[in-house]
């Protein structure tokens, strides 16, 4: 993954062709949100790790993070782009055992969640609350 030079209230990644690690991940996450522990750390890691798995899982490249402060709302936004348009997200099902399970928490965690087209791609994007 490599960072682009943006103020430190935002980081934005180009996502490599194949996923990184979980570990990778929540590091890049805990690294971003220094200061930031606990339980707000581990949903916005969480929201972070289903939101990025999906774009692996379910649509095509370009992929690229975005975490960005929301200071006057006390929120951090979670946004994954990827190349496939028309894939839409879908809630999933308590009951499916063995996938489906990713944005019911990131619905759980998150103050807002969405999705909007970009062009050739899609932004997914969820709100989590810092404070």
């Amino acid at each position: 993954m490599s960072s682009v030079d943006l103020p430190w209230d935002e980081v934005d990644l180009d996502l490599p062709e194949t996923p990184p690690t979980p570990g990778e991940l929540l590091r890049l996450v805990a690294g971003t949100l220094r200061g930031t522990g606990g339980d707000r750390l581990v949903d916005v890691q969480v929201v972070a790790a289903q939101l990025v798995g999906n774009a692996y899982r379910h649509a095509l490249a370009p992929r690229r993070l975005r975490l960005r402060r929301l200071p006057d709302r006390g929120l951090l936004r979670v946004e994954v782009d990827d190349g496939s348009p028309s894939l839409l997200p879908v809630l999933g099902r308590l009951d499916t055992p063995a996938h489906g399970r990713g944005l019911l928490m990131v619905n759980r965690l998150s103050v807002n969640w969405g999705h909007r087209p970009r062009g050739d791609c899609k932004t997914v994007w969820a709100e989590v609350r810092l404070v």
